[in-house]
């Protein structure tokens, strides 16, 4: 599933391919990835308009217009942006297509569709309807510090509700632990002051890294979980990784790195 990371990628694709282009169409081949917005109304909202630049927030990208409507793009498990010529057809699982004056088109792709599409006024009164938790990347430590108070759940789940913190999945909580040395089945109440400051700097850390690295796990260096996470992968610091379901999803740590306190 697209990450913190993988927004700031499709943000930087979107403004490279889709800003100052007079749009001229919109196809819409599965209405049901539209959320709280009929397709007509979408369609009113874009055609004969442009976009002038994009905001990211958590896992969710912002396309601005200049009629001062905000295109929101949440890609789910397996969605992506695709800009094609003119002359190219959208790939089957294009799942709405924004066709420009110039005959080029920008496709919302996302086989499984769990993506979703909508339209808003007002980016912060959407980000407060949903409830979302903090951007990850745009906390301060002394505000993570105060979400943490009276928190007694798994560290692993918490850091990835997205009403909790924004942006961060599966894979970066993983590697975000283990730089921190925190077993993932580590309570929040049982993080100490010098833990919860680790766990806030790998954060960071980690998610610069994954932006630096263009969001790909396996170009991260050997010191790093992500380089080694997959079945038989061992940990650079000796042993074999473990795998367990921590709620419905596989995490990968190092038992001999990341322990549970006695």
């Amino acid at each position: 599933m697209p990450e913190l990371p993988s927004l700031v990628m499709f943000k930087k694709y979107f403004d490279s391919h889709s800003l100052n282009q007079k749009i001229k169409k919109l196809n819409v081949y599965n209405p049901e990835i539209l959320v709280d917005v009929k397709e007509e109304t979408l369609k009113k909202s874009l055609i004969g308009h442009e976009f002038i630049h994009s905001t990211r927030y958590g896992k969710y990208l912002f396309a601005s217009l200049e009629n001062d409507l905000f295109l929101i793009l949440h890609f789910g498990m397996t969605g992506f942006l695709n800009y094609r010529a003119s002359q190219k057809e959208s790939t089957p699982h294009a799942r709405l297509s924004i066709v420009f004056h110039n005959g080029n088109a920008l496709d919302f792709d996302d086989s499984r569709k769990f993506g979703k599409i909508g339209i808003t006024t007002d980016i912060q009164q959407f980000i407060k309807e949903k409830k979302l938790g903090p951007d990850a990347l745009h906390i301060k430590y002394g505000d993570f510090r105060k979400m943490f108070n009276n928190r007694k759940g798994i560290i692993k789940p918490l850091l990835m509700n997205q009403n909790f913190i924004a942006g961060i999945g599966n894979l970066y909580a993983d590697e975000i632990l283990y730089q921190s040395n925190i077993h993932p089945l580590l309570r929040a109440n049982q993080l100490k002051e010098k833990d919860m400051h680790h766990l806030y700097e790998n954060m960071v850390m980690v998610l610069e890294k994954a932006i630096k690295f263009q969001d790909k796990p396996r170009a991260f260096p050997s010191q790093f979980l992500l380089a080694h996470r997959y079945p038989g992968g061992e940990c650079p610091h000796g042993g074999k990784l473990e795998t367990l379901k921590i709620a419905g999803r596989t995490t990968y740590y190092c038992p001999k790195k990341q322990k549970l306190p006695e």
